[in-house]
């Protein structure tokens, strides 16, 4: 559907969209200049290209979604241009006159559970890649992740199926890798890391 076929109804300072149906899919709020958009539509009914594009037009500065159910952890909104605002399906009207002042203002309005799902994905995104950074590979990951847990060498030999021998050549690497001198210095620093190691190790 292209958006800028949709039927369009003023009521104050704000100007409803629709496909014909009873339910609006754009609003636009004049008054903050923020375009707000129906969650359902985002995937069917346009593209960001497109948003972008009529906010162009509508000269919104800022992008708000509305109706998004309370169960879903949207990971994919974050990606939407200019996004200020998201609004859960029960949000009453006060609520929403709020967040678009907020809006205006320059401030974030974002449910806490959803900024919460955000931000423990964004940590373990950047745990992902400063694990990585310090260039160990997966066997060595294991090594020191059964390491920090306690065990000894040849437990740790028992556990991943490899000799001592094996296990004392991670050991080297992953010192060498890490800039430690020994098994106390590698624990103090998975005890600093700690996410790091989980968030690789999964």
């Amino acid at each position: 559907m292209d958006i800028n076929k949709l039927s369009q109804h003023n009521q104050g300072n704000l100007s409803f969209y629709n496909d014909g149906s009873f339910s609006p899919l754009f609003i636009v709020s004049k008054e903050y200049n923020v375009l707000m958009v129906k969650y359902a539509t985002l995937s069917t009914l346009s593209s960001q290209e497109q948003i972008a594009n009529f906010m162009q037009l509508s000269d919104c500065i800022s992008l708000a979604i509305f109706d998004v159910p309370k169960e879903e952890f949207p990971k994919s909104l974050k990606d939407w241009p200019n996004l200020k605002g998201i609004f859960y399906q029960d949000t009453n009207l006060t609520v929403i006159n709020q967040g678009l002042q907020a809006i205006n203002q320059g401030e974030l309005w974002f449910p806490r559970a959803i900024t919460d799902n955000w931000m423990r994905e964004y940590l373990a995104n950047e745990e992902l890649s400063n694990a990585k950074s310090v260039n160990l590979t997966t066997k060595e990951l294991k090594v020191l992740n059964l390491l920090n847990s306690g065990l000894s060498s040849v437990e740790i030999a028992d556990k991943l199926f490899i000799s001592e021998g094996t296990v004392r050549v991670h050991l080297h690497k992953i010192y060498t890798k890490l800039a430690v001198k020994n098994k106390q210095q590698a624990i103090k620093w998975c005890q600093h890391n700690s996410d790091k190691i989980s968030s690789v190790m999964g």
